[in-house]
């Protein structure tokens, strides 16, 4: 009977939990058929079922009828309270977002993940039916928005399957937020208290109110930040585009002030952090305040509105931490070339600030590397998926596995608002940071699991210098001041007194930035267990402030396993693949890795509104269907898509890295390892020349003395030092290579930039310079390259599949757009190779 009890109290337990919104990502008319009940799975035939119907009687009126009393009789009063508001609480998410959601990549993860639990049948996910679900539950909707009640509702078969084993780990991921979580925040009170009884006693009326404005007048101006080609990679990680930096410079200065960047988390814009800006530089810090373009406000809107075919590109993860250091090497040529500058700007004393998605930059900045073995293992579980940060940090699972060595070590300390990234660092990574640290956190973040995600990851810490502030109560906003107008899940999730929460984060910046990069001592009590718990004493929201947290702690406080390890056990290298197939590895794993470029015009670039464009993005998401389809499973193909330069594009093939790379890769037979499709383009090696220059260049002849532009490490550099020994030959190289040799064939610094003739026309059309000014010869082409998409060649089944794409009515009207009816006058050169 006692097991019985437990079975119940467990399986209603979860359900309470579950539906009160820990899990309401789990995102069409009104089914025939609806939900009736939600049946528990226990062992054999043994089952339980729970009616929707009570669920109903019970969420409109409060009354406990039908089979709910057996249930109730195991749940205290806060528990079914709890279960109530869960399946009354409106999600104000209309029908258009949620069918964008439900089939965005990470809807299908989510949805996939929770399916797991909430089964159609024993062992059938639950996704599809989940999908159907959200989308009629708002379909079905008044303004206010819908709930879980609703669907339920919805739910497309007549019963909900639940596996007891899925629930009882259901159970111990939900204790993450709940009962280990507040264990957590137990011991860290006590901590703090314990900190407190030995310090020196802190005479709060003694010390000025940081949280209030400094002496400081500032101005605003906007610093643009280009990413230099010095800075580019072999790997071809670097962005290629320029973005705007709101900088906040003190007026009156004596000297040279201390720099804090800012960086802001996904979905955000800069000038949401404007508040902590203006309150630094009122204390004389140049602050500075750039904008991740790649992850912003606006890019959260195309992907909600259905037109981004990814949450995040695992790009972000390199990108973001490169454009902080892009921003310092500009202040540095800004203070070289500027007298005003440079009496402005100290650049030994630079501070990072991040808040969430902003922090994990901070923390690759500070010394942590990404661990490809922890994130590996973290997100390819079969387990349901809680963590909301975990989706986002799982993105960067589809880098190629290497050290990417983002360490800035002109960064002196960092300031990390609400982090995520246990699973992207690991304790190896967090170890490695060895600059002071303030980690800011809310009591009741679910967003970033306060618990696994920034409480663990203090404990991991090895520098000498870091400090944990909790905000009790806190989420993951209460940091920043509140909108007003917010409402609905939208508050829950921000939470209440942020004002209070903001006024402590102001206060503690000023003091942890005095401390470490101005070293002023002085102000260390304000970074003090007894500052926090007297300036909190009368507060709505609790300041606790530590340096210290040790697991044991933790496991006295909580009396029992953690429901994960505080320090997770020591990890091996990820091994190598196993001998596998492409099509089997993405049957199994759901997923095609696709490399292409950003300085290859048609193929890949960087179009004027600084998207990611070209023939091979739109290629790969045709051929994601078309293997989808030729696999004819259940699983939904998810495309991850990489960048590639000329250095890194046949390694990342090699390394298993990607499926393909798709470019202007010539087809030969002397690149270990690789294997080239069907040709899907020919083009000529052509000569750029100014206009009327035609008749002072001839190829056909020796060229001798003759400057001569052409692209490092490419067959046309083989073609020229082979055919012309005797001219001046100059060396491009990099993503902006190409552009670089056309402004030097403008600027008659070379006679000729020798290249592909579809390369080429295509940067001078994305230039928008005038076509009248140059000439591509000779009308006969002087060699013909054919292109092919880069293979394992280890791999025929592979090969023939991507061939007979190649062939189908899936491709052609994409070649048909890029080539046909966009590159005219270049087909028609490319017709003599076709038909020599």
């Amino acid at each position: 009977m006692k097991q019985l009890r437990r079975i119940l109290h467990m399986g209603l337990s979860a359900i309470a939990l579950l539906t009160a919104g820990v899990a309401i990502d789990a995102i069409a008319p009104r089914p025939v058929h609806s939900a009736e009940k939600i049946r528990i799975l226990v062992d054999g035939p043994l089952l339980f079922d729970l009616s929707v119907e009570s669920l109903e009687t019970f969420a409109e009126t409060g009354e406990i009828t039908g089979d709910l009393r057996l249930y109730a009789r195991f749940l205290n009063e806060e528990t079914l309270q709890f279960l109530r508001q869960g399946l009354t609480r409106k999600i104000p998410l209309n029908v258009t977002t949620v069918d964008n959601l439900a089939y965005s990549p990470l809807g299908r993860d989510v949805l996939l993940n929770v399916g797991k639990v909430f089964q159609v049948y024993r062992g059938i996910n639950g996704q599809k039916a989940l999908r159907a679900a959200v989308i009629g539950a708002a379909a079905n909707a008044d303004a206010d928005g819908w709930t879980m009640l609703d669907v339920l509702q919805e739910f497309p078969t007549p019963a909900i399957e639940i596996e007891l084993q899925d629930l009882l780990e259901l159970r111990r991921q939900l204790a993450v937020y709940f009962s280990y979580n507040d264990a957590i925040v137990r011991t860290i009170r006590a901590q703090a208290k314990a900190e407190a009884a030995n310090e020196p006693n802190v005479n709060l009326s003694e010390l000025a109110d940081l949280s209030q404005p400094g002496a400081f007048d500032f101005t605003q101006e906007t610093v643009t930040v280009t990413n230099p080609a010095l800075r580019q990679t072999s790997e071809g990680l670097s962005v290629n585009y320029d973005f705007d930096v709101d900088a906040y410079i003190p007026s009156g200065l004596s000297g040279p002030a201390p720099i804090v960047i800012i960086s802001h988390g996904f979905g955000d814009v800069k000038e949401s952090f404007a508040f902590i800006a203006e309150h630094l530089a009122s204390y004389g810090f140049v602050v500075l305040l750039p904008d991740h373009v790649g992850s912003d406000l606006a890019y959260r809107q195309e992907f909600l509105q259905g037109r981004l075919n990814t949450l995040l590109s695992p790009m972000e993860f390199i990108n973001r931490p490169q454009e902080i250091s892009f921003l310092i090497d500009r202040l540095e040529e800004l203070v070289a070339e500027s007298p005003e500058w440079a009496a402005q700007l100290d650049l030994d004393r630079i501070g990072v600030t991040g808040d969430s998605l902003g922090s994990t930059n901070t923390l690759a900045l500070a010394g942590a590397e990404i661990n490809y073995a922890r994130i590996v293992e973290a997100c390819n579980v079969d387990n349901v998926i809680l963590n909301f940060s975990l989706y986002l940090q799982c993105q960067a699972q589809f880098l190629p596995p290497q050290n990417f060595d983002l360490r800035d070590p002109r960064v002196k300390a960092v300031v990390t608002g609400h982090p995520l990234g246990a699973s992207l660092y690991g304790p190896e990574g967090f170890s490695q940071i060895d600059v002071p640290l303030l980690m800011v956190g809310g009591s009741e973040d679910i967003v970033a699991p306060v618990a696994i995600e920034q409480f663990h990851p203090f404990i991991w810490l090895e520098t000498e210098h870091k400090h944990l502030a909790m905000l009790d109560i806190g989420t993951h906003f209460s940091s920043k001041p509140g909108r007003d107008g917010t409402g609905g899940i939208l508050a829950l999730l921000a939470g209440a007194n942020r004002a209070v929460g903001s006024a402590y984060y102001k206060a503690l910046s000023v003091a942890f930035y005095n401390v470490y990069l101005r070293e002023q001592p002085e102000f260390l009590p304000y970074l003090s267990a007894s500052f926090g718990n007297q300036l909190s004493a009368d507060q709505p929201m609790g300041l606790s402030l530590i340096t210290e947290l040790r697991p044991e702690q933790i496991e006295a406080v909580y009396g029992r396993r953690p429901p994960v390890p505080i320090i997770p056990a020591p990890i091996a290298a990820a091994p190598p693949p196993r001998p596998q197939s492409v099509l089997s590895e993405i049957a199994e794993t759901g997923v095609l890795k696709v490399a292409f470029r950003k300085d290859a015009v048609p193929f890949g670039f960087i179009n004027q509104q600084n998207a990611w464009d070209g023939y091979c993005g739109n290629f790969a998401i045709a051929l994601s269907e078309y293997v989808a389809a030729e696999l004819d499973s259940d699983v939904e193909i998810r495309l991850v898509e990489l960048t590639s330069t000329l250095d890194n594009r046949f390694d990342l093939v090699t390394s298993g890295a990607v499926h393909l790379e798709c470019g202007p890769n010539t087809i030969r037979n002397d690149v270990d390892g690789i294997t080239f499709s069907n040709p899907i383009f020919v083009t000529s090696t052509e000569f750029l020349v100014p206009a009327g220059q035609e008749n002072a260049i001839r190829p056909t002849t020796s060229l001798g003395g003759v400057r001569l532009g052409v692209l490092q490490n490419t067959t046309t550099q083989q073609f020229v030092e082979a055919n012309y020994p005797n001219a001046d030959i100059t060396l491009f190289s990099g993503v902006e290579g190409r552009q670089n040799a056309i402004a030097a064939t403008a600027n008659g610094e070379i006679a000729a930039f020798v290249g592909d003739g579809i390369l080429t026309y295509g940067e001078l059309q994305l230039q928008g310079r005038d076509m009248n000014d140059f000439s591509l010869i000779p009308e006969i082409p002087l060699t013909c390259e054919y292109y092919g998409l880069a293979l394992p060649n280890n791999d025929p089944e592979w090969r023939t599949l991507i061939n007979q794409f190649l062939i189908s009515d899936s491709e052609n009207p994409i070649s048909n757009l890029w080539f046909s009816s966009i590159y005219p006058e270049e087909l028609n050169k490319a017709e003599f190779c076709l038909n020599q």
